[in-house]
Formats: structure tokens, C-alpha cells, sequence
């Protein structure tokens, strides 16, 4: 008989340079049979210790159990001999790691790997084991399994490694199923098909599920109930309904308030968190939450609030519960009798665009860009081409925000180092103001890369850990500027002061900063010689809600601050709606769709742009099983015939497989290259 989780006043230390400090003070929550919690939180809220703790992976990363009691089924866990916590691990618990690609071992094939987890609990025959690992593989979705089975990781595709990560976790046919963020990483398409394929085995297996994301609407979607986690503490629980409808505390408000929903006009500000959750090191008395609330008072900054009991199976640890509910209930008030703005339209594709109902020139256009890998050949092999892009035109007309979107794999990062000239195309032309650009190198392109700069995903991965942010910053000054030492450290504490830093920061290290406050430092970086033009290739996608919420703010100030054009690519559909005029659809190379924010949403033409929007958790077309998006992204190596979106299309025809479709005009400004616009 299968029996649920409980999590008692669990305390959690980790050992530092510094010192022990405590990671997760004191939590509670509990786990039923069949049932799915969710864990919410910001980064560092001590969601995924947590889960760890639950497993005891914390041993082994300079952690312990300080405090508290984890019960699986009555057996304490905490307490167990580490023989008896391995016997545990697969069997009975089991997890879903954020990134499968670093839970998987290179070296070996995927079929090694799950049979290796079978024998560490049965002893089997290899034969049988290896048949079981092909029936795995199969429920999770894995189309081919036999052949799967042989391939080694580095040959699967993220969704696809992540159905095989959640078949090894199958394997031993656990009671509960930890999945830490396992979609964060992925496309919306490929999210929805995690989601509903762990939902389709809790129901058949009965299994309980603790997931832990940031992510609001994949928590709606799959949550039963869900625990909000603020600076290692409980900040409050509950049904998941009741929660995310009328919370109790200020910070589940703040949250909730800053995620992207399509009831929240496009452009206007967002209701973001402003500062950052504390450091370990540096936590605040009282009330954890009390820097960052509206509601704090001399109550909060000196004394704990208890987890209390709200009534209806809620506990919020909050002294000022009935002022954060009564404020949340007006605020979804106000934003529920608002009226709806009329915007202008824009005009695709055209000499002159109408940016905010004037009339402004193109300042960046492309013209049939194809950007083509080739890869092997020699040694009596054939040479094979990736299609990265296979034939874009469009325009970014000056002042406009271009929105991106599409599956990984489909070209979108590529176009956008075309455009900027970082990589040279196979043919095409890409032209700037007017003019075509000159080739990758030479002098008049390094005075244009003045004019054109680029936020990237990961600003801690394309800097120099070794400088502080004050030379991180100042070094575009010392390229195109002939600004002194003096006034380039003058410079750089401006800009500091205009993404929302401290100019004194300047002296500090990379490492020292937050993930929100390192692209901040991006930004300031990419605006410090006052380009023309931007490209922000997914500068949000890896961040908190909250502080989502920041950096997209900071990009539409600056965007009318400084009368910046840009291109904005992303894999989250609501953020491109919310900072973009008009919007294109890449799949597989091609754009398939152009339109106004506005229009994509409310009358997607495309069958692909049907999909991704019904794949976005809590959207009007979510669960629309007629543009749901089967299957995986066909390889650019050898992509189909026709209509590229053929083979994943539910209204395909015998045209589409044979005949390449035309844009076509759908509307005002939209476009859609389909034979059967929708």
C-alpha cells in the first residue's frame, strides 16, 4: 500500500567559506498518495535543497539535515543509514533533474544507463531488463525505442533526453517522483508534452509528484495544491486554486502580479517585485519578506510570523494575512474593469512602418538571408548541409520592437547573428539603413557594430569573470569613444544608475551578482555607446518571474528613453506579446507568419502558430488537441519537402507535402506562408 510524504520543520545547513549558514529554516508540507504538489519560489528560496533533502542528496554537497523530520510512508529518512537511503533512491523516491543532458552520462548509451538503474534494485536478466527499458521508453513517447535505446545522449534532442530521463526515473517504480523544473529549459511545445505525459503516468501509476518550478502556469496546470517558499521559509500554502486566486501573502501577490498573462495589456508596466531575495548570509529579522513588502510594519521587522492557519486548508505566515488578501482581491479587481486600449496596427513588410501611429523608415532589413552549415565529407563520406535559415525576408522599421519566436532548432539565434554580421551569410543581403552591410571585419563594419549590439541569454557566460563590471562595461567606450579613464568611469556609473545599479558598484566582480542583476549589467553594457539597434536573444528566458518581470520593464523604459529598434527573441510567448509590435513565427529555417502582437494572438493564421499558442500553459487555446504540435522538430539537416510543417501538421494535405507555400495576406499587415490559412 502506497503512502504519502511529510515534510516536518525541516532545517537545512550548508557549509561555506563563510561559515555555516542555514539554508531552510523549519518547513513543512506533506505529500498525499496521487497527488501533485508544487513548490514556488524565486531563486534561492531553498526550493530544490529542499527536494534534494528529501533524498538525502544533500549529503553530498556540504549539506545537512539540521532539523526536522521527513517521513516516507512512517520510515524516517532522515535518520536512515546511507545503505538503506540508496535502497531508497529509484525504488521508492525518484527525480527529475532540471538538466537531463547533466544527469546523464556521456559515454554511455541511454539503454546502459537505464538498465544500470534497474539492477541496483532487481536482479534480473539483462535480456529482460533491456525489453523493460524499450517499454519505457515507449510509454514516455520516444518514438523508435530499439534505436534509442543504442544512441547516446548527446545524440537526443532536449525533449527527447527529457523523456528518457523521466523513464529512468520510471524504472523502479517509485511512490513519489521529484521533478525539479523540468521544463524550464524547453520550448512551449515540448513543455506541454512533459506536462501532460507526467500528468498520464500519475494517473496510471498512482505515484505523488513534488514539482518545483517558477513557472505560475505550469503550477495552475498541474498543481493540486502548492507551497510558496520565500528565503528558505513557508510563506504560504494551500489549494492551488484558492492560492493563486486570492493569496494570503504579499509575496505569492507579488508573483502572481508580475507573471505574464494575456489579460495584462500589451506594454504597460508590470507589477514587478523590486530588489532581490536575501543572501545567505545576509538574512533579514522578523519577517524574511519585510524589505520587499508594501504592507511591512516595526511588527514584521522584529518578530517571525507563524505558518497560521487561514481557514479552508491555507497556512500563510504573514501578520498583516487579511491587509495582502484584501489588497490582492482590489488589485484583480482594477485590472479586471480596466478598459482595453485601441492600438494602431502595423504594416509588415513595407518601405515605411507605422510605429505608434507614426510613420518611421526601415532601419534594418533582410533579403532572402539563407545561412547553410556544411559538416562531414572527406574520406569517401558524403558532405552534409544544416539549413540553419533557408530564405528569410524581413523589415525592422525604426523605433519597433520585433518579436521572434519558435522551437529550438529553428533558426531564430541564427537570423539574428545574420542581421547584426556576426556571422556571414551563404546568400542574401542584409541592409542598414538602406545600405548593405559590409562583410564581417572590415573598417566600415566595425564603425556600424557601433550602432548594432546584442544582449545575450547567459551574461555571465560571455564576460570576462576576471574584470569587474566597471572594465566589463567600459571596454565598447574604449573602442568607439575617445572618452578619458576619468570620463569612461563617469560613464559607466551613469549607466549603472540608469539600469537600476549602484554607480559604486563599479569595482565588484561578476560572480558577486544576482542572475537579474548580471543582466542588468548586460544591458548597460550593450546601450553604453548609444546604439541604434538591439538584438536580445532570450534575455529573460532563464530568469524568475519577478525578476522577469524587472528586466522586461528596464528594456521598455530604455526603449523609449534611448528610441531603440530591436529584435526580441525568445521561447516565451507572453513576453514577446508583451514588449513586441510585431511578431514573426521561425519553424525549421523559414518564417511561416508576420503580424501585429496583437493580431498573432487573437487570430493565429498558421497551423504552427496555432500550436505554440496552445501549448502555453493557462491560454485560451491551451488543451486545443487539434493544433497540438505531435512529436519532435525535423532535423535541418534534412528537412521535409513542401510545407516544412507537414509532418507535425493535423490539417495536412497531399499540397502541402508536394508544394512549398507563398506568404499570402490575411489581414492588415499579417502574413502566413500556408495553402490553408486558418
Amino acid at each position: 500500500m502506497k503512502t504519502g510524504l511529510e515534510v516536518k520543520e525541516l532545517t537545512i545547513d550548508v557549509h561555506t567559506p563563510r561559515g555555516t549558514l542555514t539554508a531552510v529554516s523549519e518547513i513543512s508540507f506533506d505529500i498525499a498518495p496521487g497527488e501533485t504538489v508544487c513548490l514556488v519560489g524565486e531563486s534561492g528560496s531553498g526550493k530544490t535543497i529542499a527536494s534534494k533533502a528529501i533524498m538525502r542528496l544533500t549529503d553530498y554537497e556540504n549539506g545537512r539535515i539540521a532539523g526536522g523530520h521527513i517521513r516516507l510512508g512512517g520510515q524516517s529518512i532522515e535518520s536512515l543509514p546511507d545503505h538503506l537511503v540508496r535502497g531508497l533512491r529509484g525504488r521508492r523516491i525518484a527525480m527529475i533533474f532540471q538538466e537531463p543532458m547533466a544527469a546523464f552520462d556521456p559515454v554511455f548509451t541511454i539503454g546502459s544507463q537505464i538498465v544500470e538503474t534497474m539492477r541496483a534494485h532487481r536482479r534480473e536478466k539483462k535480456s529482460v531488463l533491456q525489453q523493460e527499458g524499450v517499454e519505457l521508453l515507449r510509454r514516455v513517447g520516444i518514438p523508435e525505442p530499439e534505436l534509442r535505446m543504442k544512441q547516446y545522449p548527446g545524440e537526443l534532442s532536449g525533449g527527447m533526453l527529457q523523456r528518457a530521463m523521466i523513464a529512468m526515473a520510471l524504472s523502479g517504480g517509485p511512490e513519489l517522483l521529484i521533478a525539479d523544473e523540468p521544463t524550464t529549459a524547453l520550448d512551449v511545445t515540448v513543455q506541454a508534452q512533459i506536462l501532460e505525459l507526467l500528468d498520464e503516468l500519475k494517473e496510471s501509476l498512482g505515484m505523488s509528484i513534488l514539482l518545483i518550478t517558477h513557472d505560475l502556469g505550469v503550477a495552475a496546470q498541474m498543481a493540486d495544491r502548492i507551497v510558496v517558499l520565500y528565503a528558505g521559509r513557508v510563506a504560504e500554502q494551500g489549494p492551488a486554486a484558492e492560492v493563486l486566486t486570492a493569496p494570503r501573502h504579499p509575496y505569492t501577490s507579488g508573483l502572481l502580479n508580475s507573471a505574464l498573462t494575456q489579460d495584462i495589456r500589451r506594454g504597460e508596466r508590470l507589477r514587478a517585485i523590486e530588489g532581490s531575495p536575501p543572501g545567505l548570509a545576509d538574512m533579514p529579522g522578523g519577517c524574511r519578506f519585510h524589505p520587499r513588502c508594501a504592507y511591512a510594519s516595526d511588527r514584521c521587522r522584529e518578530s517571525v510570523p507563524p505558518l497560521s492557519d487561514q481557514g479552508s486548508g491555507r497556512l500563510a505566515a504573514c501578520w498583516h494575512a487579511d491587509e495582502a488578501a484584501a489588497g490582492a482581491a482590489a488589485a484583480s479587481f482594477a485590472a479586471a474593469v480596466q478598459p482595453e486600449v485601441s492600438r494602431p496596427l502595423l504594416q509588415a513588410a513595407l518601405p515605411v512602418a507605422a510605429i505608434n501611429g507614426k510613420a518611421s523608415p526601415i532601419l534594418l532589413e533582410a533579403q532572402n538571408l539563407k545561412k547553410h552549415y556544411p559538416i562531414g565529407g572527406g574520406w569517401g563520406r558524403r558532405k552534409r548541409v544544416i539549413h540553419a535559415v533557408d530564405g528569410v525576408s524581413l523589415s525592422i522599421a525604426e523605433g519597433e520592437t520585433f518579436g521572434l519566436v519558435g522551437e529550438s532548432g529553428s533558426g531564430k539565434s541564427t537570423l539574428g547573428r545574420l542581421l547584426l554580421q556576426l556571422e556571414s551569410q551563404t546568400e542574401g543581403r542584409v541592409l542598414y539603413g538602406g545600405e548593405e552591410l559590409s562583410p564581417q571585419g572590415s573598417r566600415r563594419w566595425r564603425e556600424t557594430r557601433r550602432d548594432l549590439q546584442i544582449i545575450h541569454q547567459d551574461p555571465y557566460g560571455t564576460v570576462d569573470p576576471r574584470w569587474n563590471i566597471g572594465e566589463i562595461i567600459a571596454e565598447p567606450l574604449g573602442v568607439h569613444t575617445k572618452l578619458t579613464a576619468a570620463e569612461r568611469r563617469g560613464r559607466v556609473g551613469e549607466l549603472l544608475e540608469q539600469v537600476g545599479l549602484q554607480s559604486s558598484w563599479q569595482d565588484r566582480y561578476p560572480h558577486e551578482f544576482s542572475g537579474g542583476q548580471r543582466q542588468r549589467i548586460g544591458i548597460a553594457r550593450a546601450i553604453a555607446v548609444n546604439p541604434r539597434f538591439i538584438l536580445a536573444d532570450e534575455a529573460v528566458s532563464a530568469l524568475d518571474v519577478s525578476v522577469q518581470a524587472q528586466i522586461v520593464n528596464l528594456l521598455q523604459d530604455l526603449q523609449r528613453q534611448l528610441g531603440l529598434t530591436s529584435l526580441f527573441i525568445a521561447h516565451g510567448l507572453q513576453v514577446v506579446r508583451h514588449i513586441s509590435n510585431r511578431i514573426g513565427v521561425m519553424y525549421l529555417g523559414k518564417l511561416v507568419e508576420v503580424a501585429p502582437s496583437e493580431e498573432l494572438f487573437r487570430r493565429p493564421a498558421h497551423p504552427y502558430t496555432r500550436a505554440l499558442l496552445s501549448s502555453i500553459p493557462g491560454s485560451p487555446q491551451a488543451g486545443n488537441e487539434t493544433f497540438t504540435a505531435k512529436g519532435e522538430i525535423p532535423s535541418p539537416m534534412n528537412p521535409p519537402a513542401g510545407c516544412r510543417f507537414h509532418t507535425r501538421c493535423p490539417i495536412a494535405t497531399d499540397l502541402c507535402r508536394r508544394a512549398e507555400p507563398a506568404f499570402v495576406s490575411v489581414g492588415s499587415g499579417h502574413t502566413a506562408a500556408c495553402h490553408y490559412p486558418l
